[in-house]
């Protein structure tokens, strides 16, 4: 498997957008609490949601095309699934975009549901946090996530169906944004927030 640092390699090689980035972070500091909460490995669940759009900016974020080139990046780079890439995370990182019809795998596995969870619950964590007073991620509070996924105009392109589907891994909805929201406030420094 790839070490952190070839992972981050791949970051800063092919992801330029500053906020993609730091969304690719968020996602992997979630999946790693909710690794934790499982009792599974962190760093594997932490490297779904690390590489998880990798393809994105490659793509330049032409969603046809993105996650189907993500097979394209790994053949750039000489990387095998299996050997570099753990079949459990590239399943996970093909099923989180499952709605595009060239994409055949779908959301499965506990790993599946926590990464197209956690990285929608991430960007929806950020809107929370830029609509507070100080704009920061440690003054958002559960229940006032909860409000905001019942309203349909707040940060609209999030899917509340990926985030709702948190609860198909076995805990709840509630306990899920606790642990998003304790990830990424022990980061708030590094995303800004």
């Amino acid at each position: 498997m790839i070490s952190r640092e070839k992972a981050l390699e791949l970051l800063n090689t092919y992801v330029k957008t500053e906020w993609l980035k730091l969304h690719m972070r968020e996602s992997e500091i979630i999946m790693i609490g909710l690794a934790k909460e499982f009792g599974e490995d962190e760093y594997t669940w932490g490297l779904a949601g690390l590489l998880h759009d990798l393809d994105f900016d490659y793509v330049n974020k032409d969603p046809q095309r993105h996650v189907l080139e993500f097979d394209s990046v790994l053949q750039l780079e000489g990387l095998n699934i299996g050997d570099d890439i753990p079949r459990d995370v590239y399943h996970a990182i093909k099923a989180h975009y499952e709605s595009h019809p060239k994409i055949d795998e779908k959301r499965e596995s506990k790993m599946d549901f926590a990464l197209s969870a956690a990285e929608n619950l991430s960007g929806f964590l950020v809107a929370c946090a830029l609509v507070m007073p100080d704009k920061k991620i440690g003054s958002v509070q559960v229940e006032s996530v909860i409000k905001k996924l019942k309203k349909k105009d707040f940060a609209k392109a999030v899917s509340r169906e990926y985030i709702y589907d948190i609860e198909k891994t076995g805990i709840s909805l509630n306990r899920f944004i606790e642990i998003a929201l304790v990830q990424m406030n022990s980061i708030a420094d590094e995303i800004g927030l």
